[in-house]
């Protein structure tokens, strides 16, 4: 019986968060209202007070929840081994339509905007992202030879959070078109030059 109200508590919270994604894509971090967001929710504002002590803290709570769903994504990065590459490579085509999702794209930029203006939010992001870039890191350098994993990881990275970006404002962009070239990237990135080829004829089969 004491399990209850905390699967409750827990059920409310995220009932918030996801309504807060809603408002805040429909009318921009600022523009919403934790009036906007309660109404969104089903609830009062008194009542989401409850649980989050204000806008920030709402945006805090969804950077921490995007960044454990990435974790999974970490773990099986990890587990490719040597074949890590052909992993990322494989796993480019889910990556961009991930990131190619409007409401997704939009907002992470009001997040992202959001961070040049608060240090707390800024610190979160930093934090959240240093630890899971540390853990793929570390599996790229156990199974490559190559400079700079670190800067390459972070080139790969900024391409795929463009593209969504991108599509914003060029929502007709051949989709097959961007895998390809991202394929060839990724290849380039962490193998060489030398196989750059080699990505997209191995898709291709």
């Amino acid at each position: 019986m004491a399990e209850k109200p905390v699967k409750n508590a827990d059920k409310r919270r995220n009932c918030v968060l996801n309504a807060a994604e809603r408002s805040f894509v429909a009318s921009g971090f600022h523009g919403a209202r934790m009036a906007q967001i309660a109404k969104e929710a089903g609830m009062s504002p008194g009542h989401i007070y409850h649980y989050f002590e204000s806008k920030g803290q709402i945006i805090e709570e969804l950077i921490q929840t995007h960044f454990a769903e990435k974790v999974e994504m970490v773990e099986d990065i990890e587990r490719a081994g040597d074949e890590i590459v052909d992993y990322m490579i494989n796993n480019c085509e889910e990556s961009i339509e991930t990131n190619s999702d409007p409401f997704w794209s939009t907002l992470m930029l009001e997040i992202f905007s959001e961070a040049t203006r608060s240090p707390e939010i800024a610190s979160t992001l930093e934090y959240n992202d240093a630890k899971i870039k540390k853990r793929v890191v570390s599996a790229l350098e156990k199974q490559l030879d190559v400079d700079d994993i670190e800067a390459r990881l972070e080139v790969f990275v900024a391409i795929l959070q463009g593209i969504g970006i991108r599509r914003i404002v060029a929502p007709d962009f051949d989709q097959s078109a961007r895998v390809k070239i991202i394929r060839d990237v990724a290849e380039f990135l962490f193998r060489g030059d030398k196989n750059i080829q080699g990505a997209s004829k191995a898709a291709a089969k």
